[in-house]
């Protein structure tokens, strides 16, 4: 007698095709983060030569770290002010995005020609091209009148003039001259608030209008805790891209170290840096989701 053939339960058809469709990304995570993350882990430990028969590694204990952090005292500086500059460009990161997805959610003629002007620098990710444009911006404004959008000398001049402190004046000018980065970091978060405030139930709305709420009252009432688990995935996201970014001093010198074959020394300096990005990201994680309010709850 024939011995019944034995079907896959449906579970397991579902288990099996769900590990199809992502194996792709593991097999990509694997060869291109975990295996050159531990190997970056090794390195860090050690002198790495490349000879004729291939590489030459040496254990040396702690002897990169060592010589990275404590004598050569202004990687450490390089990192907190780094921290100090990339925290500052989050946030303003954040507010640009809310602010643009708001104007982008109404209606007017020309929006879905708006929307992809916005979405661009997700089409062209690419921060080679960002300084060739900003080059050009540079070399056109060098040509004409001073105190164009990106040379903020007479906004400068203005502000002072005005009596408003050091300080502010400062604020405002990097604001101004950095515009640039800041609308080319914010493509992905618009997307992202322009999906929440379109999640938004639009009875909330009309319940509020017949309440006689403000707008301002229904943005804070409605829209911006209805958007908090976006503000947290874009914060994540933000943090990340603001500290990988390709004009990032920590980034430039792990680079140069690279460049210059001192693999140990680069690989101490970039696992430190991970490990903070990583502690500040679980940070913000994990203060932000305990006060974001989830629908579903």
């Amino acid at each position: 007698m024939k011995k019944p053939h034995r079907r896959m339960s449906l579970a397991t058809r579902q288990g099996l095709s769900g590990f199809l469709f992502i194996s792709p990304w593991l097999v990509g995570v694997t060869v291109f983060f975990l295996i050159p993350f531990f190997s970056t882990i090794i390195y860090a430990f050690g002198k790495v030569q490349f000879v004729s028969g291939g590489v030459e590694y040496e254990f040396t204990g702690w002897e990169n770290i060592r010589e990275v952090f404590f004598r050569d005292p202004d990687n450490f500086r390089m990192i907190l002010e780094n921290l100090g500059s990339s925290i500052g460009s989050v946030l303003l990161v954040l507010v640009f995005s809310l602010f643009a997805a708001l104007l982008l959610n109404q209606k007017f003629h020309g929006r879905a020609v708006v929307r992809a002007l916005f979405a661009l620098p997700i089409i062209v990710s690419s921060g080679v091209l960002l300084m060739v444009f900003k080059e050009d911006l540079f070399a056109q404004s060098m040509m004409s009148e001073p105190g164009t959008i990106f040379q903020s000398s007479a906004l400068e001049d203005t502000l002072t003039n005005m009596g408003l402190g050091h300080e502010f004046v400062t604020f405002v000018t990097d604001f101004v001259d950095n515009i640039m980065d800041i609308i080319w970091k914010s493509g992905v978060q618009i997307l992202l608030f322009l999906a929440g405030l379109q999640a938004v139930p639009r009875t909330l709305y009309e319940v509020s209008s017949v309440e006689g709420a403000t707008a301002w009252q229904t943005f804070w009432k409605i829209t911006f805790p209805l958007l908090a688990p976006y503000i947290v995935l874009n914060s994540v996201y933000s943090i990340i891209d603001s500290f990988t970014f390709y004009d990032n001093p920590v980034m430039e010198k792990v680079n140069k170290l690279f460049g210059e074959m001192s693999y140990g020394h680069a690989s101490a300096l970039s696992i430190a840096y991970f490990l903070l990005i990583f502690l500040l990201t679980a940070t913000v994680l994990v203060i932000s989701s305990r006060r974001a309010f989830y629908q579903e709850k």
